[in-house]
C-alpha cells in the first residue's frame, strides 16, 4: 500500500499547530486576526486540492490572502454603494499612496490593476 496524504483540511490545522509558539506571542487582539486568516483559508480548501505540485503552506498562505482580498472587495462595494467613492476618509486627502511598485507616490483616486501573476 502507498502512503496516505494529509486531506488540505489536515494540513491547514498542522500549519496551524506549527505556527502556535507564533500565535502565543500575540496580544489577544493580534491572535484573533491570525485565527481568522486560518479559519478564512478554509473557504478555498477544493482550490488548494488542485496545487498538490505546490508546497501545501504556499497554497494556505494564497487562500489567505485571497480570503483577504475578498473582504476587501466586498469593502469597496459597500463604500461605493454609498456614494463615498468621491470622498476621501479623512487625513487621505492631504498625502498620496505608495505605488505597490514602490516607484514613489500615487494619486489616492488613481485605480491600478495588479500585475497578472500566472498566465
Amino acid at each position: 500500500m502507498g502512503r496516505t496524504i494529509p486531506t488540505v483540511n489536515q494540513v491547514l490545522e498542522q500549519n496551524r499547530e506549527q505556527w502556535r509558539r507564533f500565535y502565543r506571542a500575540l496580544r489577544r487582539e493580534d491572535r484573533e486576526l491570525l485565527d481568522r486568516l486560518f479559519d478564512g483559508a478554509k473557504y478555498f480548501t477544493a482550490a488548494c486540492v488542485y496545487q498538490i505540485h505546490v508546497a501545501p503552506s504556499e497554497s494556505i498562505f494564497l487562500a489567505m490572502l485571497l480570503h483577504l482580498q475578498k473582504q476587501i472587495q466586498e469593502l469597496e462595494s459597500k463604500l461605493g454603494a454609498h456614494g463615498a467613492q468621491d470622498e476621501s476618509p479623512p487625513g487621505l486627502a492631504a498625502r498620496s499612496l505608495p505605488d505597490a511598485r514602490g516607484d514613489g507616490p500615487v494619486d489616492s483616486g488613481t485605480r491600478r490593476e495588479p500585475p497578472l501573476l500566472l498566465r
